[in-house]
């Protein structure tokens, strides 16, 4: 049954004095600041349905209520509108996203300690997978006689570097010839398709006597040999933020939350909707499907580079974070990793 316009109001008083405080809210508080000028007794009433309907609950013997993870679906739903992000803040996210350079791993970094910062909860960044990762290009440099440095640059700001063997009689015209023979085959492959289109090039090579491409086959099975991680990698910063907030004075929820937070399979679950949905997503109480979660909220976001999502960025906080705060901030650090991205690869 949809809420009266006087119980919405009443609610939607109570979570933003929640969110404010941390503490249980009375009725003479929602009468002092609520507009429908209705008495405290007036209110005790309406709080007392909200309470029975499952919007409040009443912590132990306090007199004020605390608003619920259905009412805070209510009013991320219906009610709150979110603040928009300062100038100041803006040039903020940028400038410290560009000053950690192109290195994709750094600026991922660099956005997960700034996120932590600015919101002062947890912040999660997932990096894109490599294995779902596009190859771009690959270049080797001779370092030593049989010894070779491969680069290897994917789409959406992915580098990677290692240092192969190879034959001693390998010379740098040689893996000239060879980068670009690769470049040539495998530009736009996903690293999963390049890895299983490499067997069938090696015998088709192997067939025809081609003895530079079955080199430049060998060393790129090499290079790519390590590139098999089953699962992209979660950043995590801030943890102490949340452990400072008062609803986490409890030591047996506090080490289930860290347990939650050290087990990066949950994150990644949690991020990965965001990335199949493609929009932000916010996930509070039970919705998560994890016991450790439900008195916590997460707001994640994707980004990429053009119509493609590499990962997703986000915070995890208690339930009463103030999300329409804190949304902005989500957004606008994703959208300018994207540009970011888009602007470098």
């Amino acid at each position: 049954m949809p809420l009266a316009d006087r119980e919405r109001e009443v609610l939607t008083t109570i979570i933003e004095a929640y969110i404010a405080s941390a503490a249980p809210v009375g009725s003479r508080a929602v009468s002092k600041f609520c507009s429908l000028g209705l008495s405290a007794a007036s209110i005790r009433n309406i709080m007392a349905d909200l309470t029975d309907t499952g919007f409040l609950e009443q912590p132990h013997t306090s007199a004020g209520r605390v608003p619920t993870a259905k009412a805070f679906r209510l009013y991320l739903d219906q009610v709150m509108r979110l603040s928009p992000l300062g100038d100041v803040q803006k040039r903020r996210i940028l400038d410290n996203l560009t000053l950690a350079g192109l290195e994709l791993d750094d600026v991922l970094r660099q956005a997960s300690r700034l996120l932590s910062g600015l919101s002062l909860q947890v912040s999660m960044v997932i990096a894109p997978n490599p294995a779902g990762a596009r190859f771009k290009r690959i270049d080797f440099s001779l370092l030593n006689t049989g010894l070779v440095m491969v680069l290897l640059v994917l789409q959406g700001g992915l580098v990677r570097k290692r240092v192969i063997e190879t034959a001693p009689d390998v010379t740098a015209d040689d893996l000239i010839a060879c980068s670009n023979y690769l470049n040539h085959l495998f530009t736009e492959r996903t690293l999963a398709e390049v890895r299983a289109s490499i067997v069938r090039e090696m015998e088709e090579a192997r067939r025809s006597l081609n003895a530079l491409c079955l080199r430049a086959l060998t060393m790129a099975r090499s290079a790519l040999e390590h590139e098999r991680a089953p699962a992209s990698e979660v950043i995590v910063d801030g943890t102490p933020n949340i452990l400072s907030q008062p609803e986490f004075t409890d030591a047996e929820h506090m080490r289930e939350l860290m347990r939650v937070l050290e087990e990066r399979t949950i994150l990644l679950d949690l991020l990965d909707k965001t990335v199949n949905e493609l929009k932000t997503v916010i996930i509070i109480g039970d919705e998560s499907d994890q016991a450790a979660l439900v008195d916590l909220g997460v707001i994640t976001a994707p980004y990429g580079t053009g119509s493609r999502t590499l990962g997703a960025i986000g915070l995890i906080g208690p339930l009463r974070m103030d999300y329409a705060k804190l949304v902005p901030v989500v957004n606008y650090t994703a959208s300018t990793l994207t540009r970011l991205l888009d602007r470098h690869f």
